[in-house]
C-alpha cells in the first residue's frame, strides 16, 4: 500500500517581534495573516520546517508572490523546529541558537528586526512527538531546546522527567514550563564546536534513572555514541527511544544531510 501524502504548505511570513530569551537564545514571532492561518491550520507546534533565509538584494524586491521560491531569491535552506504556532493569536515562533555569524541562520535571526521576512515550510504531521509513558529522559544541546519545550508543555502531572540540557553558560540557563514532575542537570559548554560531554553526562545519569522512554537530540557524534549505548549496552527496543542528531560539527546542513539520514535508519 502506498504510503499517504502530507500536506505540504509554504508561505513568506512577516516578523512581528524578536527577543532574546537568554543571551544565546532568540524567539522570533512572525505575523500570520488570515490565508496564512487557513494554509497552515492542520500544522503543529514542535514539527519540523523548513526556513529559507532571503539574499540581500530580496529585501528590495516588490514582486514576492512570482519571486520567493526562485533560487535566486533565497542564499539558504535550513531545517528548524516550529516552537509555537498559534492560529487564534495569529502568531508563529521559531526559536534560534545565536552564535554570530557562523550560519545563515543564525547570521538572519541575529540581524532581524520588526518587518523583515522569512520563508517557512511545513508537511501536516499528526504523530505525537513522543508516546505516552510515566518517565522520561530526554537529553539534547541547544539545537533541541525549542522541541524539548514543545515536549514537556504537552505532558501532564502523572510524568515524571530526568532532563540534561547542554547550554553556552549559566546566563542560558531559564525557566522551562510544564506540568510534569521535572529533574533539570544542566550542562555548560562555551566551544560545543570544540566537542562535547554530553553524551558522557548522559551515560553516567542513565546508571541510576530507570527510564520508560528515552528521548534525544544534539550534535551527530553525540547521538552517535547515546544511541550505541541504548542499543548496544542498555538493549532498549526500538521503540524505547528516540534520537536524532540536528547537526554534525564541521558540516553544514546540506554536507550532513545524508549520514543524518543514515543515522536515523540505524
Amino acid at each position: 500500500m502506498d504510503k499517504p501524502i502530507r500536506n505540504t504548505a509554504r508561505s513568506l511570513f512577516v516578523v512581528k517581534e524578536k527577543v532574546f530569551i537568554t543571551p544565546h537564545y532568540i524567539r522570533i514571532t512572525f505575523k500570520m495573516s488570515d490565508e496564512q492561518v487557513n494554509l497552515f491550520q492542520n500544522m503543529r507546534s514542535g514539527n519540523n520546517n523548513k526556513i529559507y533565509i532571503p539574499s540581500e538584494t530580496a529585501m528590495y524586491c516588490n514582486d514576492y508572490e512570482e519571486s520567493i521560491w526562485n533560487s535566486d531569491f533565497f542564499i539558504a535552506m535550513r531545517t528548524y523546529t516550529t516552537r509555537n504556532i498559534d492560529l487564534i493569536n495569529k502568531t508563529l515562533q521559531i526559536d534560534f541558537v545565536a552564535h554570530g555569524d557562523n550560519g545563515p541562520a543564525s547570521k538572519w535571526a541575529g540581524n532581524a528586526k520588526s518587518g523583515d521576512f522569512l520563508g517557512i515550510a511545513m508537511k501536516e504531521s499528526q504523530k505525537p512527538l513522543v508516546p505516552s509513558a510515566k518517565n522520561y529522559f530526554i537529553v539534547g544541546d541547544s539545537t533541541a531546546i525549542p522541541v524539548i519545550s514543545v515536549i514537556l508543555e504537552s505532558l501532564t502531572s502523572t510524568s515524571n522527567v530526568m532532563l540534561l540540557l547542554e547550554v553556552s553558560s549559566y546566563r542560558d540557563v531559564f525557566v522551562l514550563n510544564t506540568k510534569a514532575h521535572l529533574n533539570v542537570k544542566w550542562i555548560y559548554n562555551p566551544s560545543p564546536l570544540d566537542g562535547s560531554k554530553l553524551a558522557e553526562e548522559c551515560i553516567a545519569l542513565f546508571a541510576k534513572e530507570k527510564q520508560q522512554y528515552v528521548f534525544a537530540a544534539a550534535e551527530f557524534e553525540t547521538i552517535r555514541t547515546i544511541r550505541k549505548y541504548l542499543k548496544e549496552e542498555l538493549q532498549l527496543e526500538r521503540d524505547r527511544y528516540y534520537a536524532v542528531s540536528y547537526w554534525k560539527r564541521g558540516s553544514s546542513e546540506e554536507e550532513s544531510n545524508q549520514e543524518r539520514q543514515e543515522q536515523r535508519m540505524e
